[in-house]
């Protein structure tokens, strides 16, 4: 009933607050012109300036004489609600979306509203923009920290919003970082391997170039590499043979595939595959075109977390930083941030876990693949 009461100009203030609420009207940038804004909603120019005089007075727009009208910087908490950055790669890992999900999740919660971009490198002037317009920003490491800009870099460490860093250190820019810092937790799904017999082992990996040389793009597998050669000499656990040089934004999964398929025969005798959960798809499918079963013939650990990972077939088994522990935690540190605008930077560790699905078996000794008959 109070709402077939309010006047146009009421509907008009309310209107563009929200829009202000939301972000869409960014804080400190001028409002459109007030003959375009009253276009839009098919009311009178005098009609829309009493809406923006009314919002003058409630302190969400500030007129400055010879300039125009202004979003104002500084809004009272309670006027606004309070806006998440997060910025993550362009490129369409399934975990982006699982990440979005979870944030999305955590930020309802804590009331927070979500702002997400999606950068293909630190160069991007959208980062710049999204912490303009933001009161917490979180970065997710898209390239090397240490490849950041120096102008982005003085950005982020002097800014006097949180900002969190997922997914890899903020050293470089001296703030608060979550991610998962490798462990003794990652010992348990290389002495399950071994335990089963496991002592040729294949890692499925994605590269790029830096300064001439391969680098993975998953680091934090280089985890299980260092404990294989520390812990169990005996294994070979070969890092080359299935590490595909693609770029980032490009799509590895034809390239598994087809691998397996042209090097079947430097495949033989490998009894277990190491590689992302967003490959685990393109592994088992590679496998099966080669005439051999998942786990019954090759056992496969994943690496990573993903919402629907319990419906592929068979269910993998994984060792996962929970994304959704990583977008609690960074909450909760932007809100003690908040209070502790001076503390000394901290780094959070995200929570792991291994699930045995049913993608691992006991080793056996395989026939050479080439005489196996694809079905």
């Amino acid at each position: 009933m109070v709402k077939s009461r309010l006047t146009k100009a009421d509907h008009a203030r309310e209107w563009i607050a929200r829009e202000i609420r939301i972000g869409n009207f960014a804080r400190g940038t001028t409002l459109p012109p007030e003959q375009e804004l009253a276009d839009r909603f098919g009311i009178s120019y005098m009609t829309l300036r009493k809406a923006v005089g009314a919002l003058v007075e409630e302190g969400l727009l500030e007129r400055v004489k010879g300039s125009g009208t202004f979003v104002r910087s500084e809004i009272p908490e309670q006027k606004v609600q309070k806006i998440l950055g997060l910025v993550l790669p362009a490129w369409g890992a399934p975990e982006n979306l699982d990440t979005v999900m979870h944030y999305s999740q955590a930020c309802e919660e804590n009331n927070w509203l979500l702002k997400v971009i999606y950068v293909r490198s630190w160069e991007d002037r959208s980062i710049h923009d999204l912490l303009g317009n933001c009161d917490a920003l979180v970065l997710t490491v898209i390239q090397e920290m240490a490849s950041m800009p120096s102008f982005l870099c003085e950005k982020l460490f002097t800014s006097p919003k949180p900002v969190v860093v997922n997914k890899g250190s903020a050293e470089v820019i001296g703030r608060d970082s979550v991610y998962y810092v490798r462990d003794g937790q990652m010992e348990i799904p290389c002495d399950r391997l071994y335990e089963l017999g496991h002592r040729r082992i294949l890692l499925v990996d994605q590269v790029t170039r830096r300064d001439g040389k391969p680098v993975t793009i998953h680091p934090n597998m280089k985890g299980f590499e260092e404990i294989f050669r520390r812990k169990y000499p005996d294994v070979e656990y070969n890092t080359e043979l299935m590490a595909f040089e693609i770029p980032l934004y490009g799509q590895p999964h034809p390239a598994i595939c087809r691998a397996f398929e042209e090097r079947r025969g430097e495949l033989a005798g490998y009894t277990a595959v190491v590689c992302p959960m967003s490959f685990y798809l393109a592994v088992a499918a590679g496998i099966r075109r080669i005439g051999l079963r998942v786990p019954e013939d090759i056992s496969v650990l994943a690496f990573g977390d993903r919402l629907e990972s319990e419906y592929y077939y068979p269910r993998p088994t994984a060792f996962s930083v929970l994304l959704q522990d990583q977008a609690r935690q960074t909450l909760k540190l932007i809100g003690w941030r908040l209070q502790n605008p001076d503390a000394p930077p901290v780094d959070v560790q995200t929570a792991v876990r291994f699930f045995e699905g049913n993608s691992f078996a006991p080793a056996k000794q395989l026939p050479n693949v080439k005489e196996k008959v694809t079905k």
